[in-house]
């Protein structure tokens, strides 16, 4: 018997992409290689939003069910999970590809705490997590299944995170872009497919780097980088989200360092490989290279200074989410 799959989207309640994000899945999830009925439920955290308030991504979750006829229940999720106010509309048979589509509400903000709420509440054997303002190619899903079937040792593997710029792109998306040229070695947070049994407690919720953290917890061993798996985004475009972007990543490095470094056993966060970085770069970007080293050691003194006198959580501000997707180029 197949294994079920849930699809898990934690998102923002200022999200405003994530009608087009649930178009690209479903299309990726009806593959035509995928075993029927496995995908079991969909289940989707919408964090920071306030008791009977309506935000745009819960609008285009209720107007996309209402669409394709697909049955939904939304759920108001108590910070402990055991308390939960229901409402269900209304259940429409459906052959589509989800059995059960669940919608988590919650006032607590931030991607771990959503993160660990769809762990709990998803049935499924795997897990395919994906965010909420993202496009996934039409094949990706197949690539994450067939990689995470072909390796029996394997217990997550990652789609490679494609950078989009748009027409008019900035200086900063151009430099926040450059490093997706280079595997590091971690699962990209994006879309990933994960065994449920991969991971023996949750995610500590103050975490500014996820996706590092989740490649040492389930063991760089297991973990693999499927590149036919491809998920688009757009990289930010100012200098505000750009440094903020970037503290995060140096304030998640040291965190792990100071309290996870049991989870470094097997090495540093990221792998560097100079020489390969070097001969792809070409010589109209070393600007952008020179600015982004700068810009790296800047937030790392930054986030030193501040967790000094700070928690690290202190240092976490999401940053521009997506707003209009208009790709031209990637």
């Amino acid at each position: 018997m197949t294994a079920g799959l849930s699809l898990a989207i934690p998102c923002r309640a200022d999200e405003p992409g994530l009608d087009a994000t649930l178009e690209s899945l479903l299309e990726a999830c009806r593959h035509s290689q995928l075993p029927p009925q496995l995908l079991r439920e969909v289940v989707i955290c919408i964090n920071g939003l306030k008791l009977e308030e309506v935000c745009a991504p819960l609008t285009a979750v209720r107007e996309f069910c209402a669409r394709l006829g697909v049955p939904v229940e939304e759920v108001w999720v108590e910070p402990d999970d055991r308390q939960a106010k229901k409402r269900e509309l209304g259940k429409v048979s459906t052959d589509l590809p989800f059995p059960s589509f669940i919608v988590l509400l919650t006032e607590r903000k931030g991607k771990p705490p959503a993160w660990n709420t769809l762990w709990r509440w998803t049935r499924g054997e795997m897990v395919l997590f994906c965010d909420a303002d993202v496009r996934v190619e039409r094949e990706a899903v197949y690539h994450l299944y067939t990689g995470l079937q072909k390796e029996p040792q394997l217990r997550l593997v990652a789609a490679r995170e494609v950078p989009v710029l748009q027409t008019k792109s900035t200086w900063w998306s151009r430099m926040g872009a450059l490093p997706y040229r280079f595997d590091f070695g971690n699962a990209g947070g994006r879309l990933y497919l994960i065994w449920k049994n991969a991971l023996s407690g949750t995610m500590p919720e103050d975490l500014l780097l996820e996706d590092a953290w989740l490649t040492m917890a389930v063991s760089r061993r297991w973990v693999m980088k499927e590149p036919c798996a491809q998920v688009f985004f757009l990289p930010p475009a100012t200098w505000r989200d750009c440094f903020a972007e970037r503290i995060r990543t140096e304030g998640g490095k040291l965190q792990l360092r100071r309290e996870h470094k049991v989870l470094l056993a097997e090495g540093p966060v990221a792998q560097y490989r100079w020489s390969q970085f070097w001969q792809r770069i070409a010589f109209r970007e070393y600007p952008l290279v020179a600015c982004l080293l700068t810009l790296r050691l800047l937030a790392r003194f930054y986030a030193w200074m501040t967790v000094t006198r700070k928690d690290f959580y202190s240092l976490y501000r999401p940053f521009s989410s997506t707003k209009a997707w208009a790709p031209t180029r990637q």
